[in-house]
């Protein structure tokens, strides 16, 4: 019985010194001189368009925005309260109509009397016609016996039966009778080119177009909106006297409004009517198109952008959003990279170890890059591992 219990002891040591003894088998892993694979995330090179979101504040004003000016002078009578919406036409600030209609009255009947006198100067033109060639007529007959007196007294003072003297009032009745005459020869000439007559005729144009101010005037006391719109701004008060061209009141057509801001020339410049705009103001959001471009004048240096919304805004500030095209390439994160002495490489996976690429940097935005110098679809590691070398060995992990 001792001798049984002591051969399984037995047995069981020799089992563990020969496994003991035997030599020990090694994995693949641990396999002397083979490195370890290290552990990699990729991401896949495809072609796209990095583009950077810019952001810029903007005013939205209204399409027509006009200060008004008052057509005449007078006493401000009552005005519309800012705020109210008036239609084309419709008056908003209102001038004392009294002196104006008074004026008006003052006119018309001055035109009544010049009518009145150029139709009596009409009426008279025959009758004047005849009695002024009579009166030429006497006044011919005056000089040529004037003029046969004063002869015959220089005929008599060269035979000395005249005094010298009386040959002086002989020459005076002459010179009389032939001023005469010519007066008499002018007023027939005068009437005969309807001069008088013309006169008055201008006298009836000028009383009418006293007329026709006057009327003018008097629509001008009301000063009106020339479009649709809302009136912002009053600038005269009840009571006061405002002179023509002076300022009444602002008007805005409000239900169409117009976004500007101002940036940079070589900002505006990349701007074009295909540009997608975002309009953002109290949490409301609306897409705008680009209207126009506007160099201003001066040493601003600045382009006025001009934007029309494709949604109800009010008139106030606003902040603009929109996207600018940086680069075409292929798109990878920003870690994917690596720039030593100006190269710029990134490490692509193939046949299980990594691959060093050198690439041409495009542009960069965030955290993503554009290069060229890849293959559509290569697996590009992101992160790149620190100490990473080319030919390395390593394992994608999803």
């Amino acid at each position: 019985m001792p001798n049984a219990r002591i051969f399984p002891l037995a047995l069981g040591l020799t089992l563990f010194l020969l496994g003991a003894c035997a030599p020990k088998r090694e994995t693949p892993s641990q396999a002397p001189g083979k490195p370890q694979a290290l552990e990699v995330r990729t991401v896949p090179a495809q072609r796209g368009l990095l583009e950077r979101e810019v952001r810029a504040s903007a005013t939205l004003q209204a399409e027509r925005d006009s200060l008004v000016a008052a057509g005449a002078s007078g006493r401000v009578l009552r005005t519309l309260p800012p705020g109210t919406r008036v239609q084309a036409g419709e008056g908003v600030v209102f001038l004392d109509p009294a002196p104006f209609q008074e004026a008006l009255e003052a006119a018309r009947l001055n035109l009544k009397q010049a009518e009145a006198n150029l139709e009596r100067g009409r009426n008279q033109l025959s009758g004047n016609q005849a009695a002024l060639k009579a009166q030429l007529q006497a006044a011919e007959a005056q000089l040529q016996a004037a003029k046969r007196r004063y002869e015959e007294g220089q005929a008599l003072l060269s035979l000395g039966a005249l005094a010298p003297l009386d040959l002086k009032a002989l020459e005076a009745q002459y010179r009389q009778a032939e001023s005469a005459y010519q007066n008499a020869l002018e007023a027939l000439s005068r009437l005969e080119r309807g001069e008088d007559l013309r006169l008055l005729e201008l006298q009836v144009e000028a009383a009418r177009l006293q007329v026709r101010q006057a009327e003018r005037n008097l629509r001008e006391s009301v000063v009106r909106a020339p479009f649709a719109g809302e009136v912002v701004e009053v600038f005269v008060r009840e009571g006061e006297f405002v002179g023509a061209g002076s300022r009444a009141f602002r008007l805005a057509a409000t239900d169409r409004l117009l976004a500007k801001l101002y940036l940079p020339p070589d900002q505006a410049a990349a701007l074009t009517p295909e540009t997608p705009f975002l309009l953002r103001q109290n949490g409301q959001e609306v897409r705008a198109r680009l209207l126009r471009k506007t160099d201003l004048p001066g040493q601003t240096r600045l382009v006025e952008v001009v934007l029309r919304p494709e949604g109800t805004l009010l008139p106030g500030p606003a902040e603009v959003r929109y996207r600018v095209k940086l680069a075409e390439g292929f798109l990878i994160p920003a870690t994917s990279l690596q720039v030593q002495e100006g190269e710029a490489r990134v490490f692509q996976v193939e046949g299980g170890r990594a691959r060093k690429v050198t690439v041409r940097l495009l542009a960069q935005e965030g955290g993503q890059v554009a290069v060229e110098g890849l293959a559509e679809g290569k697996e590009i590691i992101h992160p790149v591992p620190v100490g990473l070398k080319d030919g390395d060995p390593v394992e994608v992990v999803r």
